[in-house]
């Protein structure tokens, strides 16, 4: 496992190497949600505190609680389709070895998923990928940055299908239950989501830490 690293892809991947949004560092990375792409993300700063932190009609829960995951959509198998947690902040995907998730026929270093200090994981894609995230305005665009993932989400790259999925309590999205009433009541907005930042540069700083324990000692993998 690594971070992404542009600097020794092959020369047949320079051109989408040259529309690069994604960062080579993860202790450097600002990952957000677009707003071009969800014009219904909240502009109200985060509460330290709200009234109802982690119970009553709201999604908000702990830094990366709900065990966040993407899931392999069209795969037939005994065992059921494969699934890869999203137990780092930063998880890369492409066909180079050093990636999170190896998939033959992608670029080297194709896409990530980000995990932010809003506590929402987002999209980041060269090329040949294709989302459908609720509140999404741009689901069409092939190379996303910042395309936010929702519980249910699907999301393409080439020929691989994958859907996000994160318990709702912990999901940032319509209160957990549904609308109180039926589907055309009127229901009032949940308070803002607490604020992640201190839990987000913990997260890297540990993730870094244990990255360069790992280079220094390759045995050791697999042990926290």
């Amino acid at each position: 496992m690594s971070d992404l690293n542009f600097t020794d892809r092959d020369s047949a991947d320079r051109d989408a190497a040259d529309r690069d949004p994604l960062s080579d560092n993860p202790a450097d990375l600002d990952a957000e949600v677009n707003p071009q792409r969800h014009p219904d993300i909240s502009e109200h700063p985060p509460h330290a505190d709200p009234p109802h932190y982690g119970k009553g009609p709201t999604t908000h829960s702990e830094y990366g609680a709900g065990d966040p995951r993407i899931v392999m959509t069209g795969v037939e198998s005994e065992e059921g389709p494969p699934v890869f947690h999203l137990i780092r902040e930063v998880t890369t995907i492409g066909s180079a070895p050093d990636n999170d998730i190896v998939l033959m026929g992608l670029l080297p270093h194709h896409a990530r998923i980000s995990h932010t200090d809003t506590d929402e994981y987002v999209l980041d894609s060269l090329e040949d990928t294709k989302t459908s995230s609720a509140g999404e305005a741009s689901p069409t665009d092939d190379a996303p940055t910042g395309a936010r993932l929702r519980h249910g989400g699907i999301f393409v790259i080439r020929d691989y299908g994958f859907s996000f999925q994160r318990s709702e309590y912990a999901d940032h999205g319509r209160p957990f239950g549904g609308r109180v009433g039926g589907e055309l009541s009127r229901q009032p907005k949940q308070d803002e989501a607490p604020d992640y930042r201190d839990e987000h540069r913990q997260a890297l700083k540990e993730e870094v830490r244990l990255d360069a324990a790992l280079e220094e000692h390759p045995d050791n993998r697999g042990i926290a």
